[in-house]
């Protein structure tokens, strides 16, 4: 299935793209930090930014009417001039999305989906259709970024969005990382970078032989909530698969990481990987890191995968600066040279 996903055509200056709330946000105090990022992402990229008809109405409303969201994504894909739709925030809802989506209407009109943490729902959706999604960036996080996008963000998005060039070596960020807040509702702070952390390095913790597989993914905690719902893969899609993992702000322990692991392992998915990444955990001590690694190694051992090429200390998910993640796109783990490529286009190319 992976490897017969329908590829989004590449995005041009000029063309239209879609801000959709399928969660949360749209209030009237980050009203602010939402034009600020529609202006870096039209500046950045020349792109024209279109708020589909509920996206803006606040999470009061967004929670309540679920139906609302659906039809705004609906629109989005039905509309020719919008070439692809991007999320403007994340949230912890998009799993009651599931029923009210028309897969064939995403089916039938491919273009760009990109969003991350609870977006990790609309990705599965898009896979569900047949369709390539993007994990990246969300318009109020990394397009508002405090003092301007990260050269990080932009280089990938590039790479990955406005190309159809083999995406090639994603090398660690060498601004550093962070996870310090942001006021989303105190414009007085916008202008105001954050605080950044020195660069860790990424971290080859497993696994002593070149392999490639096709991507998959996405948020860890937002993965456990879908897990058996109709949008949920078979487990054979991810045979020869790279799995990508991140947690989110909640920041979930190193006990629950192992428990949706296991889950994994339950499914048949571990037995079959290439390998798995994983990003930086999110609000999460650095010196608590290694415990996230121990899982990994502990849970594939449990189901008889030492051998598996693993990645972590990654800069995608909620730390930031982050790459973009296509799935289905081909990648490769070398732990011998400690190097992570992806092989293919992130998109297609458009006449």
């Amino acid at each position: 299935m992976l490897s017969n996903l329908t590829i989004p055509s590449h995005l041009n200056p000029g063309d239209k793209v879609a801000a959709v709330s399928l969660s949360w946000g749209g209030d009237e105090k980050f009203r602010a930090r939402y034009e600020g990022g529609k202006r870096q992402l039209q500046e950045n990229f020349g792109l024209q930014v279109v708020e589909m008809a509920n996206a803006l109405k606040g999470s009061e409303f967004i929670y309540n009417n679920p139906q609302a969201r659906a039809d705004d994504l609906h629109q989005a894909f039905l509309d020719p001039e919008i070439k692809a739709v991007f999320s403007i925030i994340g949230g912890d809802d998009s799993v009651r999305l599931i029923d009210k989506i028309d897969l064939d209407i995403i089916r039938h009109n491919p273009k760009i989906f990109m969003g991350y943490s609870d977006s990790t729902v609309t990705n599965f959706i898009c896979l569900a259709a047949g369709l390539r999604a993007y994990n990246g960036p969300a318009i109020l996080v990394h397009f508002a970024e405090n003092g301007g996008m990260h050269d990080y963000v932009v280089d990938s998005l590039r790479r990955t969005l406005f190309s159809n060039e083999t995406i090639g070596t994603i090398e660690p960020s060498i601004e550093g990382w962070t996870v310090e807040r942001s006021p989303f509702e105190d414009p007085s702070t916008f202008d105001k970078k954050r605080t950044m952390q020195p660069q860790t390095g990424w971290n080859y913790i497993q696994g002593e032989h070149a392999v490639s597989g096709r991507l998959i993914g996405g948020c860890t905690d937002v993965l456990a909530m879908f897990i058996g719902s109709k949008i949920w893969p078979k487990a054979e899609v991810f045979d020869k698969a790279i799995l990508f993992l991140e947690n989110s702000e909640d920041a979930i322990s190193a006990d629950q990481f192992t428990c949706t692991l296991r889950n994994f392992g339950a499914q048949g998915i571990i037995q079959n990987l290439s390998g798995i990444i994983f990003a930086k955990p999110c609000r999460v001590p650095i010196e608590n890191w290694p415990e996230y690694d121990a899982a990994l190694k502990k849970v594939t051992a449990e189901f008889g995968r030492s051998d598996l090429p693993i990645v972590t200390q990654m800069d995608f998910g909620h730390t930031d600066p982050m790459f973009i993640l296509p799935i289905g796109a081909m990648a490769t783990i070398d732990p011998l040279r400690q190097r992570f490529s992806i092989n293919s286009p992130g998109c297609s190319f458009r006449y």
